[in-house]
């Protein structure tokens, strides 16, 4: 299995995709501060209460991090499934002398494994550059604390998995047309979906939570079916 993984990885261009992530974490480290800033120029607007302290900005940023890398994964999963398995490219993967669910797996792992580590990496980081910066530019209300460092990093592990489990579900709502438009614009419905329940369930992080282990389930129930079609395959 990893040599299949290893082979994967030289096959497709990751390169393209770590500087996509580079890209990704500057711009959101730009968001953050933004985010940070917006309630400082309407301080009597009560909507913009939600960017107020690090306990409401913390989830409203990671939600906003992982809808960002919910699209990359979107994207890979086009590139290492979707066109993988359109056309006559089965014919090629089915040829190796190898299981066809061992194959997919591989995919699957790359992609997920690429998701969560860079993204973890990336909301960390970002979070790291803002903290220190925030002590001298005095963003946010407040210092930031222990606890809010503890929940930094569960939600940034927590959004990890949620973005890597909505990128199998896109692809596997697109491969029953094989689309890779299909599959993006379903990554981004269910990363939009996401955001509006951590928008306004940001007191009650439960709910966020419990939504999440859903779509982590589902998840997994989409890697199963795809594993089951690509088997059923005829080429």
């Amino acid at each position: 299995m990893l040599k299949l993984i290893k082979l994967e990885v030289r096959r497709n261009n990751i390169r393209t995709y770590t500087i996509a992530s580079i890209i990704i974490t500057t711009v959101m480290l730009g968001f953050l501060y933004l985010f940070a800033y917006a309630p400082k120029l309407n301080p009597n607007d009560k909507d913009l209460g939600i960017f107020l302290g690090y306990n409401n900005l913390i989830p409203l940023f990671g939600v906003l991090n992982m809808a960002a890398f919910c699209v990359l994964s979107a994207v890979m999963y086009s590139k290492f499934v979707i066109e993988d398995y359109s056309g006559k490219r089965p014919v090629l993967l089915f040829s190796y002398p190898v299981s066809r669910r061992k194959i997919l797996f591989s995919k699957l792992s790359v992609v997920s494994l690429f998701t969560i580590f860079s993204m973890i990496i990336s909301n960390l980081l970002i979070f790291l550059i803002f903290g220190i910066t925030d002590e001298f530019m005095h963003l946010v209300t407040g210092s930031i604390t222990s606890a809010n460092i503890l929940q930094t990093i569960q939600v940034t592990f927590f959004m990890a998995l949620i973005a890597a489990s909505i990128g199998i579900i896109s692809t596997g709502i697109g491969f029953i047309k094989k689309s890779i438009p299909t599959t993006i614009v379903s990554a981004v419905l269910m990363a939009s979906l996401m955001s509006n329940i951590v928008v306004n369930t940001t007191a009650n992080m439960i709910s966020m939570y419990l939504f999440g282990v859903f779509m982590i389930f589902v998840a997994i129930f989409f890697s199963i079916s795809l594993i089951r079609k690509v088997n059923l395959m005829e080429v």
